[in-house]
Formats: C-alpha cells, sequence, structure tokens
C-alpha cells in the first residue's frame, strides 16, 4: 500500500514532530533544573551552590536572620530588608535550591526553615581538604 502526501497526513507528521521536539525540550529544562539543584550525596555540586548562594549580603542577612529567629514566613522574613515579595520569592528560592534552607507551604504561608546540615557539610569540605 502506497502512502498518500495528503493534508490530513502532513498535519499528523507535523504535530509528531512537534511533541518530540516538546519532550526533548522538558527534558533539557529537566537536566539544568538538576544541575542546579541540591542533591544529596554530590558534595562538590553542593559546596558550588551554597558558595554562589551566600554570595549576596542580602541572603546571609536572610540566613542569620532564620537562625535567630527559627521558622518563620516569606513576608516576615523579609520584612526589615525592605524588598517586594516577588524579589524575596526569587532569593528564597535560591537558597533553597542551594539546601541552605527548606520551604513548607501552610495554607497561604510559606515557611522558611533553616537546615543547619548544611553548614556542616559545607564546613566538613573545608575541614578535609577537598574544596577545589
Amino acid at each position: 500500500m502506497t502512502k498518500y502526501w495528503n493534508p490530513r497526513r502532513i498535519k499528523r507528521i507535523k504535530e509528531s514532530e512537534h511533541r518530540a521536539e516538546e519532550s526533548a525540550a522538558e527534558k533539557a529544562a529537566a537536566l539544568r533544573e538538576t544541575a542546579r539543584t541540591y542533591t544529596k550525596g554530590n558534595a562538590q555540586k553542593n559546596t558550588a551552590l551554597m558558595l554562589d548562594a551566600l554570595g549576596l549580603p542580602l541572603r546571609r542577612r536572610m540566613i542569620a536572620r532564620l537562625k535567630r529567629g527559627g521558622t518563620m514566613s516569606v513576608s516576615k522574613l523579609v520584612e526589615p530588608f525592605h524588598i517586594t515579595l516577588p524579589s524575596a520569592l526569587e532569593q528564597v528560592r535560591i537558597l533553597e535550591r542551594a539546601g541552605i534552607i527548606t520551604t513548607h507551604k501552610h495554607g497561604r504561608v510559606r515557611l522558611c526553615v533553616y537546615r543547619p546540615q548544611a553548614f556542616r557539610e559545607l564546613a566538613q569540605r573545608f575541614i578535609t581538604g577537598e574544596i577545589d
């Protein structure tokens, strides 16, 4: 049986190719996200993420505030810094991707929790001399 290139077949093939391209793009995006997210057991990558996150004084002050005050909402955390909530969420996401804090959603409120294990891991890398 010979296949003809009618409009329906052309449309079907184009849709199939489009789905394949979307799938490839989603996989690439997932790989990029994995590369910039804290991964348990990958100390070299985690160290780089933490040091990048700690590069901004605002983030260091946010971590110090969390360490002193314990768990608090994003809006309460950034209250003394006078920044907008979207900007604050961006900073919180960077800290979360680095593994320094964790966040939990409780109703409409996003709570931030300090993770001291992250700094223990970072200190251990410096003590053992594994930093490149």
